[in-house]
């Protein structure tokens, strides 16, 4: 096998940077008692719904498609392609039409996590529903909160998804918006509540605190205004009510405040235990969240209650999907970082026993190659370390190397880490040449990346000083010096000087 510090060093590339919120007065909503609703765009708002749930034609249409290309030919059924509604080239089909198929094409598009498709899809939607409706109507407003949730949930893009918010909630509180049933009430506080959690989330992400309280609070108040409508949907209402906890959770443990976190995670954990039982997959992340909350609180932190609330959720996992499946891996992987973080050596071997779990199955998921099973490598080989394996560790290292290399690129973070801690490894063995080369690596990596200035640049720096500064070192440093060949500005010739000289273009 190639010793770690003989892979070769290509050259680098660079990188890239990111919006401002108001509070929000309340929303009217005018009540029309009449019996039926008129029969235009507002009544097709309300059986939106229902027709978001049922199949679309092109669905269908591709569905029959591949039912027919598994049957033999002399069985196989013609099916009949919809035609489109085209007057001189040009497609007519109506714009509700086409917006419905767009929602539903999101919909499949984000349950089969595609994620491009599916932003460009309520892009779409975004767009039609303007047309549809018109610039000041309450659909308009949650086609942009849907897209405001598209951005953050799939892309992580926070900014978008706090103009998008923003923007609907401009539509929202620039107008009045009519309401001819309850069913219709209910929905409209529904997208206002929806708007200020996505806006609070997207706030959040951003670190803008105060802004992101206050838009989570008026999203708490807009719930609590919604449980006064008639006919309502408890289940609906109960899981817009745990999504909003769960908001507000999160954004006081990024504020590092652990005791108001704890107080809305676990309120959460109640309403996800009266309706959806003590078993239900609702209660992983809230359980992982608790956890880290109890790991927030630094020296008063009960490690071992930590571990419980980690273990819960593993168990929960464990018993909801099926064996070696991702989310087993996942839930495996947080607890063994639990049991690392309480700093016993029981612990850490029950952490060792998690991390192999978890990359046994991500081994076999994603293959020995992807990022998440090097990442997951990673966090084994510091933990092999802090357990004294440290010729373990420096194999897995080596191992790892070359698959970094092809995941990250040659001139990455990981691949630099990897160079640090395989020279940290061999300085403690007393390797201080060895150690001294992969510190170099490592710095080389770091200032091409981040910048010769960066503390993680200059902390390599002062390592790989410290060292060259130690008399063995410095002893073989000088007497290699003294055998270089002393340099003359003198160059001998062995041709005459004159005559022609080819200019290389």
């Amino acid at each position: 096998m190639a010793d770690f510090d003989d892979f070769p060093m290509s050259d680098p590339e660079p990188e890239e940077p990111p919006v401002v919120s108001t509070p929000a007065p309340v929303i009217p909503i005018v009540d029309i008692p009449t019996a039926e609703p008129p029969p235009s765009p507002s009544q097709h708002g309300d059986d939106q719904s229902t027709a978001r749930d049922s199949p679309s034609e092109e669905e269908t249409e591709t569905g029959q498609s591949e039912v027919d290309s598994e049957r033999p030919p002399s069985t196989r059924r013609k099916t009949r392609r919809k035609k489109k509604r085209l007057v001189n080239g040009v497609d007519m089909t109506p714009p509700s039409e086409l917006l419905r198929k767009a929602e539903r094409r999101a919909k499949k598009y984000r349950g089969d996590k595609k994620v491009d498709e599916c932003i460009a899809e309520l892009v779409r939607c975004t767009a039609l529903s303007r047309v549809v409706y018109g610039d000041g109507d309450w659909r308009l407003a949650e086609a942009h909160t849907n897209l405001a949730a598209g951005y953050l949930e799939l892309r992580g893009l926070a900014p978008q998804a706090q103009q998008h918010a923003e923007t609907a909630r401009s539509i929202l509180l620039g107008g009045v918006h009519t309401s001819h049933s309850s069913e219709t009430k209910a929905r409209i506080l529904e997208v206002l509540v929806n708007m200020h959690l996505i806006l609070g989330r997207a706030l959040t992400s951003q670190k803008k605190f105060r802004e992101a309280e206050h838009s989570l609070n008026r999203a708490s108040k807009v719930c609590e205004e919604r449980l006064k409508v008639p006919g309502l949907n408890r289940l609906e209402q109960a899981d817009l009510e745990t999504r909003v906890a769960i908001a507000q959770g999160k954004l006081y443990l990024a504020d590092k405040n652990p005791s108001k976190a704890a107080r809305f995670m676990e309120k959460a954990e109640d309403l996800i235990k009266e309706n959806h039982g003590e078993d239900s997959v609702q209660l992983i992340p809230v359980y992982q969240d608790l956890g880290r909350i109890e790991q927030s609180k630094g020296d008063d932190t009960d490690h071992d209650k930590a571990v419980e609330y980690f273990l819960q959720a593993h168990s929960i996992s464990g018993a909801s999907y099926e064996s070696g499946s991702v989310e087993i891996g996942k839930t495996a992987y947080a607890l063994a970082m639990a049991y690392s973080a309480s700093n016993i050596a029981e612990g850490e071997a029950s952490a060792e026993t998690y991390l192999e779990e978890c990359v046994g199955i991500y081994q076999v998921t994603y293959g020995p190659h992807h990022p998440e099973t090097l990442r997951v490598q990673d966090q084994r080989c510091r933990l092999l370390v802090r357990m004294g394996k440290q010729e373990e560790a420096l194999e897995a290292l080596r191992f790892n190397l070359r698959p970094k290399m092809s995941a990250f690129g040659e001139y990455s973070e990981e691949v630099a880490e990897s160079y640090q801690l395989s020279g940290t490894i061999r300085l403690t063995q007393g390797n201080m040449e060895p150690a001294l080369k992969s510190l170099k690596k490592a710095h080389m990596i770091q200032s091409n990346l981040f910048g010769a200035g960066h503390k993680k640049a200059k902390a390599t720096q002062q390592l790989i000083d410290m060292i060259t500064n130690t008399p063995s070192v410095a002893a073989k440093q000088t007497s290699t010096d003294s055998k270089k060949p002393h340099f003359s500005a003198i160059v001998g010739r062995n041709t005459q000087l004159g005559g022609f000289k080819t200019v290389l273009f």
